[in-house]
């Protein structure tokens, strides 16, 4: 009897055991699936008319002083010092375009944003001739670079290797000497929605593995050399569409590069060529208008690459109605072999969208 009776206790005290266990488990992965709330950041102030603490005279001290999240809020003047966000990950955001920002060592960038996660924003940015303007370093990840003026500079922004996932958008980069936009190795950035124009070089270059990128409802004008130019072999799956490339001296130049989009696009008044392939192979051509440029496209030693629906203005079905011209294709001249674009538009698409 006392044997039965034990044992019956024992399995009862197994089963709560079991039950509380159980219980404890449940509370611990309510716990630890329960999202915990971000610490809030700080805004830290400069010029303006405060005073204390949270005020200061130079943009690189509040820097300094802040941490990761902090807002640094830049009252309108003239700051006369080169910047480094070093590894602080922060907004750094202006009163208005009259806040204007100088890097007076040349040899420096005006600014340097040294890591992942920063936000720039609003401000009126001045370089010299043989300065990056605008430099994000090696491995950064998730910059944004937003409604800033970036001008008279060597370089507007330069991404550096294995930069990725840039967010260039609503920019005015004008007047730098050799390129508005370098993308070196940089990979899934977006830029979109910038005014890109009268560069002494290119509008947007992107060289080495710059894969995966997305140039989309940019006007890009009046820039010495390529308003756009792919070069290198792993240059591969860009998007360049919506875009309006205008007084270029070739308006987009691929130079072994393979596997882009080239959509929907205005491509017009380019000095050279609108469109130039240069051993470059698998890339697609569609839905763009190609207008009035000295020579509309040219292959060098580029094959299987693919033209269609594009309007171009010399296509003699334009200039001739009758059924028959109506067949005839678009002659994509090269230096041995010719492409087609076996079905051009008789119209001009209506592309819109960009400043």
């Amino acid at each position: 009897m006392n044997t039965s009776l034990f044992g019956r206790s024992l399995v009862i005290g197994i089963i709560a055991l079991c039950i509380a266990a159980s219980a404890a488990s449940a509370v611990n992965v309510q716990q630890l699936t329960t999202p915990q709330p971000m610490p809030k950041g700080h805004t830290l102030y400069v010029g303006g008319n405060g005073t204390g603490p949270g005020n200061y005279t130079l943009i690189q001290d509040a820097i300094d002083n802040s941490t990761n999240g902090d807002t640094i809020y830049v009252f309108n003047g003239t700051y006369h010092q080169n910047l480094d966000t070093k590894l602080k990950k922060i907004t750094l955001t202006a009163e208005s375009l009259n806040v204007n920002v100088t890097g007076p060592t040349a040899a420096n960038p005006v600014i340097n944003i040294g890591t992942s996660e920063v936000v720039l924003s609003g401000f009126t940015i001045i370089g010299t001739t043989n300065q990056i303007v605008i430099k994000v370093v090696s491995m950064s990840e998730n910059v944004v670079i937003s409604h800033n003026v970036i001008k008279n500079g060597g370089y507007g922004i330069s991404l550096m290797l294995t930069t990725s996932r840039a967010t260039i958008t609503d920019n005015v980069i004008t007047n730098n000497a050799f390129i508005n936009i370098q993308l070196q190795t940089s990979t899934y950035d977006v830029i979109s929605f910038n005014t890109i124009e009268n560069g002494g070089g290119q509008g947007i270059s992107l060289s080495l593995s710059s894969s995966h990128n997305s140039i989309v409802n940019n006007s890009i004008r009046n820039n010495a050399n390529e308003g756009i130019s792919l070069d290198g072999a792993k240059c591969t799956d860009n998007t360049i569409s919506g875009n309006n490339i205008s007084g270029n001296q070739v308006g987009i130049r691929f130079k072994s590069a393979g596997s882009n989009k080239i959509k929907s696009n205005i491509i017009q008044d380019s000095i050279r060529e609108g469109v130039l392939f240069q051993m470059s192979s698998e890339n697609t051509v569609n839905a763009n208008n190609i207008i009035n440029n000295k020579r509309q496209a040219s292959l060098v030693v580029s094959f299987r690459n693919t033209w269609d629906a594009n309007y171009w203005s010399n296509w003699i079905g334009i200039k001739n109605s009758k059924p028959g011209f109506q067949k005839l294709p678009k002659v994509v001249h090269g230096l041995v072999l010719f492409s087609f674009d076996l079905h051009p538009a008789k119209t001009p698409y209506n592309i819109t969208g960009f400043p």
